[in-house]
């Protein structure tokens, strides 16, 4: 957050960054309709089922340098998390802007936002829309339940 609250970290960067770095949605699947298909040189029948690993594409290292490392200046970083093509997410868009909006308000509405000292996120047990259960938090000196 101090990037953000400085002024140093682009805020569209950030978010690009946090789709990428960590997305909610790490996986898809797809059933090739059609005979002919292949995936990296392997035949795909038509009927098989795909799983798509967008988690692990967004950290593909031929495609991201250091791909594990949190870089929100990272440039041209287009992470897969919302789909692609005609399986591409209809509200990618508000869900980027709705993202953009709130982290470039936080820093200034709450610039004593910080993790709680003493506490650790939760995150939720799920595979598929991953996130957190709790965020502790302080907003200027005072501990919240959690965000």
């Amino acid at each position: 957050m101090s990037g953000l609250r400085q002024g140093t970290v682009p805020v569209d960067g950030f978010v690009e960054e946090v789709l990428r770095h960590d997305s909610p949605v790490q996986l898809s699947n797809r059933v090739a309709l059609a005979d002919g298909v292949s995936i990296a040189g392997l035949p795909v029948p038509a009927g098989t089922h795909v799983l798509l690993l967008l988690g692990a594409a967004n950290r593909d290292p031929a495609r991201y340098p250091d791909p594990d490392r949190f870089d929100p200046t990272r440039g041209d970083s287009r992470p897969l998390s919302f789909g692609g093509g005609a399986h591409y997410c209809l509200g990618a868009l508000l869900a980027r802007l709705e993202a953009t909006v709130a982290f470039g308000r936080l820093p200034a509405r709450f610039p004593g936002l910080a993790p709680a000292p003493g506490t650790a996120p939760t995150r939720r047990d799920r595979i598929v829309l991953r996130g957190h259960a709790s965020l502790p938090v302080v907003l200027d000196g005072r501990k919240t339940a959690g965000i």
